[in-house]
């Protein structure tokens, strides 16, 4: 049985907003290096891309899991798009944490 269940749910909106934030101080604190407080923001964002790269992971699995019973098309549809979203902040939460992390 389906029920009718929203597939961006404001707590997954909220995890993706954290997780963009958390990147953009990393970019920050990358382009003023040079500040004194910017080593502390990059550690900072750091540690959250790490926790939030983790919770991606969890998010993947149970939405590819949660989708597998899914039979309308239209709610596939939004999944395969949070899957996207999710697997594009996960790369990208990467690269900018070993780019920060390099420099």
């Amino acid at each position: 049985m389906n029920s009718p269940q929203p597939v961006f749910t404001p707590l997954r909106i909220a995890l993706m907003t954290a997780i963009i934030l958390s990147n953009a101080l990393a970019v920050i604190s990358l382009m003023l290096k040079p500040q004194p407080w910017a080593e502390a923001l990059g550690v900072f964002s750091i540690v959250f891309i790490m926790l939030f790269v983790f919770v991606i992971l969890l998010e993947l699995v149970w939405m590819h899991h949660r989708s597998k019973t899914i039979t309308d098309v239209k709610i596939k549809k939004k999944y395969r798009w949070a899957k996207i979203i999710y697997a594009f902040l996960f790369g990208f939460g990467f690269v900018i944490a070993y780019v920060v992390l390099m420099t």
